[in-house]
């Protein structure tokens, strides 16, 4: 606002002087010269002045032209955000730079990169798998034989739940890989527990820790929308990525035809249990109906007519299901030989050029963006901070005076280094009692742990000196 139209408005509530209005606004004749040199206000007087002006204005003054025109010019404008940029143009600058140089030096050499390989794979739907017609046949003679509808291991929908299982992982982590930052060749698990491998270590435990890991960098999307699948791994080298992909797709197919073959050979088990089964009441209903055509040689009597349609019926119903059973068994044993496997491969693994988690431009403008918008800030705050009225500059110097010192307090006060060596003291037999699994020091702690309590032992000894320190310093008689 410029100081004509603030002189104008101060003018009309009957203040007409530069001490007067100093006076009014509790600040100093200096500063009230100051904003009519440079012919601006500053906005938090205006917007202070703005709200005694509309408390006093009547329904009728707010309704008139004047009075608009003048609640327009008080409002803090657009111009008056641009004053404050302009002012602050070099901070804004220098922390916009700052955030860019710390992004891109972090991005282009800090930042591991990662490399991304990954296979899309086509899975047949669950389909159902059944005997043919023995299940609707045999389970009218309460006969229950397994149908596809009953999920097994050979599913193709468990593998995203497969890749996940520690069978899988106990087949695939005994496999070696190339690894080009040693050169050398290791063992998946040997490559996935690192510096903490160890030949004399618990290979449950191992295993254990390298599941995890594998989680991380193997996955398996399912797409709702898409009958195809994507197996993903991302590891920090793009040849290891790629052979990884290839062995998880040998591995998950050589699974799949393990369980396929020993479903199969429990369906050809199971059908030859119930052949040897039918086969002996089939000899029997056969047996019954001759020894009833050679009693009866002439059938006369409707009973006799009766009972001799109740044997053939017999005799008929386990020829259907000595036939069907025959039937489901040579395509168990065709099914056993052919082995094929469900898994259709659109496209295999391949070297990954680019890291799939640095995208430089990306990070750039997002840097620029916060950095331009954390100088803006910076800019109101340091603009507030060095404002001409002299109770908010009060203020602000006894907020900076108390919070320097409380801080100090925090290391002066002895109840304060008090109370935390009493908490460590209660935690260090907790800690120093903690056993590793793999030991490295004094047989009990590995180089992660040893570390921590080092730096346990280290604060609970500074703690505790510093509180016998003030102790002895507070005792100490003032002269």
């Amino acid at each position: 606002m410029k100081f004509s139209d603030f002189e104008q408005l101060m003018s009309e509530k009957g203040v007409f002087t530069l001490a007067e209005i100093a006076r009014k606004l509790n600040t100093t004749p200096q500063a009230v010269s100051n904003w009519k040199a440079r012919n601006q206000v500053p906005f938090h007087i205006v917007a202070r002045i703005k709200e005694k002006s509309i408390e006093a204005v009547g329904t009728s003054q707010l309704n008139s032209p004047s009075s608009l025109a003048l609640i327009q010019q008080e409002s803090i404008n657009f111009s008056q955000i641009l004053l404050i940029i302009a002012e602050q143009l070099k901070l804004i600058a220098i922390i916009c730079f700052i955030s860019v140089f710390i992004t891109f030096t972090y991005v282009k050499f800090i930042k591991q990169p990662l490399y991304v390989s990954k296979a899309t794979v086509l899975l047949p739907e669950e389909n159902n798998m059944n005997l043919g017609g023995l299940a609707g046949l045999a389970s009218q003679f309460g006969v229950q034989v397994p149908s596809g509808m009953q999920a097994d291991l050979s599913s193709p929908t468990l593998f995203p739940d497969l890749v996940k299982s520690r069978t899988f992982a106990e087949k695939i982590l005994d496999k070696e890989f190339y690894v080009a930052k040693h050169d050398t060749v290791k063992s998946l698990i040997e490559i996935l527990s690192g510096g903490s491998y160890s030949k004399k270590a618990d290979k449950n435990i191992l295993i254990v820790n390298s599941m995890a890991r594998l989680s991380k960098i193997l996955k398996y999307e399912k797409k709702l929308t898409s009958p195809f699948s994507i197996l993903r791994v991302t590891t920090p080298d793009a040849s290891f990525s790629k052979a990884l992909a290839d062995t998880v797709l040998i591995e998950l197919e050589a699974l799949n035809l393990f369980y396929k073959s020993k479903a199969v050979n429990e369906k050809i088990n199971f059908i030859d249990n119930r052949i040897k089964s039918v086969d002996n009441d089939l000899k029997l209903s056969e047996q019954r109906l001759k020894i009833f055509n050679e009693r009866n040689r002439q059938i006369s009597s409707p009973s006799l007519q009766l009972e001799q349609d109740r044997l053939s019926r017999g005799l008929e119903i386990q020829k259907g299901i000595y036939l069907t059973l025959q039937q489901q068994l040579e395509l168990a044993k065709i099914e056993e030989i052919r082995q094929t496997s469900v898994m259709q491969i659109l496209d295999y693994p391949q070297l990954a050029i680019d890291a799939d988690n640095i995208n430089t431009r990306m990070n750039l403008i997002l840097a620029v963006i916060i950095g331009v918008s954390l100088g803006v800030g910076m800019a109101f705050a340091r603009n507030y901070i060095n404002n001409d009225d002299i109770s908010e500059r009060k203020r602000i110097r006894k907020i900076k005076l108390l919070l320097n010192a409380k801080f100090k307090d925090l290391f002066k006060d002895y109840r304060v280094s008090g109370i935390i060596s009493v908490f460590f003291l209660i935690g260090l037999p907790i800690i120093l009692s903690n056993q590793s699994i793999d030991p490295d020091y004094f047989g009990m702690y590995s180089k992660r742990i040893m570390f921590i309590n080092s730096i346990y032992v280290i604060v609970f000894i500074f703690s505790s000196c510093l509180y016998f320190y003030l102790k002895t310093k507070n005792k100490k008689p003032k002269n």
